[in-house]
């Protein structure tokens, strides 16, 4: 399924995702223009950013997603030059949750700080694919997502009681590789509140609870506020249509 340029495939709940060769090298004639864009963004976020590893896709099917670990820093240069994205390559595979509580779905405004879709609502949590969630040749990412879920909300993974891959939207111009996966909780949003103010970080300016059934008219009254992904992760665990 397509839209706006957003395109979105659909996995198995087997899915795996492992390493391939290696990334390819940089041409040299670029690295100018990647440090303009790594020192504009450390700018915006008030030097937070870190360069580290992250997962770049080579091979997307239903079952597998094949691809290497490369520095952070190409791909912030592909999210301010869809140029300079086309020619590294880098195609960042982040995991994104859709986290539903017993009262509804999840969404957390994003810092106007952000390196990526900054001041957007989106559905927490999110991060990109790092070797902390190697496993052998394999990348596990109900891993990161448990590491994402404790670092940004604070919320420990003994507390999540259904999790399962949705869909992976491609995002145009950056090829952000954006993998929705459902995340399940018995606890309330009262109580998440409570854990996040005291464990959670700043990635969020607020967080907000949205019963299922109020969906689609927060959808529509935030519009573009909205990381387009998330309509794509809501259609594919049925919650709404597109």
């Amino acid at each position: 399924m397509s839209a706006n340029g957003y395109i979105a495939f659909p996995v198995a709940p087997d899915l795996i995702v492992e390493l391939d060769d290696g990334p390819p090298p940089v041409p040299p004639e670029l690295l100018p223009a990647i440090e303009s864009a790594w020192v504009a963004a450390q700018d915006r976020a008030g030097g937070r950013l870190f360069n580290g590893k992250i997962f770049s896709v080579t091979e997307l099917t239903a079952t597998h997603i094949r691809g290497h670990f490369t520095e952070y820093r190409f791909a912030v240069a592909g999210y301010r030059d869809a140029t300079l994205a086309a020619q590294l390559r880098v195609r960042q595979l982040s995991v994104c949750g859709l986290l539903r509580l017993p009262e509804g779905i999840v969404f957390g405004l994003r810092s106007g700080r952000a390196a990526y879709e900054a001041g957007c609502w989106q559905m927490p949590p999110a991060g990109a694919m790092d070797p902390t969630a190697l496993q052998g040749a394999r990348v596990s990412f109900q891993a990161q997502a448990a590491t994402e879920l404790m670092e940004e909300l604070g919320l420990g993974w003994e507390r999540v009681t259904a999790f399962r891959p949705l869909t992976v939207v491609v995002h145009p111009h950056s090829n952000v590789h954006d993998l929705g996966v459902l995340i399940e909780t018995d606890c309330s949003f009262a109580e998440l509140e409570r854990i996040y103010r005291a464990n959670g970080s700043d990635e969020y300016n607020e967080l907000r609870l949205v019963p299922e059934t109020e969906l689609p008219r927060f959808l529509a009254e935030q519009g573009e506020r909205v990381v387009p992904a998330a309509a794509w992760y809501l259609a594919a665990s049925g919650m709404i249509d597109v």
